[in-house]
């Protein structure tokens, strides 16, 4: 692939290869359906490839050596791929992943429309974060809310095949600043989506998921970051009272409690899971 890509250009075969936290496994279905939005054709076997893109991880050094392992790998192909390395190992990288073989680019974080312009295209898809994803059809996905197909669904496949669990990723970033971690300057500060889209988009996964894994990077902040919702009063608690931090509603905040009511009430058939929370973050 040269250039950016014309709408008159044969379709693209791509790969995608994610590496880490559920988080990351969100963000590359984000990822991969504005792809398949823009006549992109997704395949499992990179053998038959254009192009791969790889979600990278930065936890761990072992993530890290995987990364380049894999991506040497698709470079040395009978047909030379080239690759998109995106994530947290790509936003702290130092040039070493931008010099690895077929490395067409390298891009910090998980914006679909950064992605899709490294990788020659052209559109500009919504940040998941600040709207509903639109990346699919609704007759492609088969689940819409409002208009907007979401980004997880039955159909999803892959290296780890069918998931019978829809995620949401409910935030994004941290702001503890621990001094062994890189998730805060990788994913920068905490980043919370409103709760009507969080509704909206569980009600979709509904129609395909018992199971609906709440996930982020430090959702125990949930909401933290938001000075006030849509429809909040400051200092007025939300009904039915009980699993609201006092303090954030006398600042007009969400918290995951709340959040939590308001999903259990939207779509009561579903259980719902957190995928990792602190002690010392739990509401009481």
């Amino acid at each position: 692939m040269d250039g950016a890509r014309r709408h008159d250009d044969p379709a693209v075969n791509v790969y995608f290869h994610t590496f880490g936290c559920k988080a990351n496994q969100y963000d590359t279905e984000v990822v991969r359906q504005a792809f398949a939005d823009q006549g992109a054709v997704l395949v499992d076997d990179p053998a038959v490839a254009d192009l791969a893109v790889v979600n990278s991880c930065t936890v761990t050094h072992e993530s890290e050596t995987k990364l380049r392992r894999l991506v040497r790998r698709l470079g040395r192909q009978e047909r030379r791929l080239e690759t998109v390395v995106m994530g947290c190992a790509a936003a702290l990288d130092d040039g070493t992943i931008a010099a690895l073989p077929a490395v067409r680019a390298v891009v910090g974080g998980a914006d679909p429309a950064r992605v899709l312009r490294a990788a020659g295209f052209t559109a500009s898809p919504p940040d998941p974060l600040t709207s509903p994803p639109d990346p699919l059809s609704a007759l492609r996905r088969g689940a819409t809310a409002n208009g907007h197909a979401f980004p997880l669904s039955t159909q999803w496949r892959g290296s780890q095949g069918v998931r019978s669990r829809g995620w949401l990723k409910i935030q994004d970033g941290c702001d503890e600043h621990c001094t062994f971690c890189a998730t805060t300057i990788a994913r920068g500060r905490n980043r919370s989506r409103a709760i009507p889209e969080l509704v909206a988009e569980a009600k979709a996964l509904a129609g395909h998921h018992a199971e609906i894994v709440l996930t982020g990077v430090h959702i125990g902040t949930y909401g933290r970051d938001r000075a006030t919702d849509p429809g909040r009063e400051p200092g007025v608690d939300p009904e039915p009272p009980g699993l609201v931090d006092p303090r954030a509603g006398a600042r007009g905040q969400s918290s995951l409690g709340e959040l939590l009511e308001a999903l259990i009430a939207a779509v009561p058939q579903v259980r719902f899971r957190l995928s990792s929370i602190e002690a010392t973050e739990v509401e009481t």
